[in-house]
């Protein structure tokens, strides 16, 4: 993602922004990931705290002896990766991943070269993969600039916070507040994440 180019359009296009941007300082993004370790790790994040998720996604890697690959998940049991954390269900989730990873590497492998609308119809077709993880995986591991997250709770309650007076905003009003955000609705998304910590 171009900061340098990104930050200064966002401000121009919506001042209000500014004040989130200085509150949230600068942005460091992790580093990228295959595409196979990265989703591994927003399954396991699913509807857990930042710090929770990392505890246990480290104990997943422990498990796996930091072959986070298709072919390790697949021949690890589910017991082992219960007892790293992981529920039943993420446990499937992580099954079912492997599978689609095993069976079209051809496809999974290439998702930098698809559009974010494909990407995401891609990677819902797999099951534990929803809009929001799939959004992430665009914005984190592909790191497209114009993705906005709307199911996001942080982003909704950000939006709320610093350009509503705290008011509580429907959906529809907020996707079109973001609009004026294109083509860097990721990189305003990092700034209100950033700005609530």
């Amino acid at each position: 993602m171009n900061f340098l180019k990104a930050t200064p359009a966002l401000i121009e296009s919506d001042p209000q922004l500014k004040t989130i941007i200085s509150r949230a300082g600068a942005i460091r993004l992790p580093p990228p990931r295959e595409n196979f370790e990265s989703l591994v790790d927003s399954i396991v994040s699913q509807q857990l705290s930042v710090k929770a998720a990392a505890t246990i996604f480290q104990r997943v890697c422990l498990v796996l002896e930091n072959e986070i690959t298709p072919a390790k998940v697949r021949s690890t049991s589910a017991e082992q990766l219960r007892r790293a954390g992981l529920s039943g269900q993420k446990t499937n989730y992580l099954y079912a991943l492997a599978e689609a990873f095993s069976h079209k590497p051809g496809v999974y492998n290439r998702l930098h070269s698809l559009t974010d609308e494909e990407v995401i119809k891609t990677l819902t077709e797999i099951k534990g993969i929803g809009v929001w993880t799939a959004q992430m995986f665009l914005m984190f591991t592909l790191l497209r600039e114009d993705v906005f997250p709307i199911g996001d709770l942080g982003i909704r309650r950000g939006m709320e916070r610093f350009l509503y007076n705290g008011e509580k905003q429907n959906q529809e009003t907020l996707i079109q507040r973001a609009e004026i955000w294109a083509p860097y609705r990721s990189v305003a998304s990092l700034y209100l994440w950033k700005a609530q910590e």
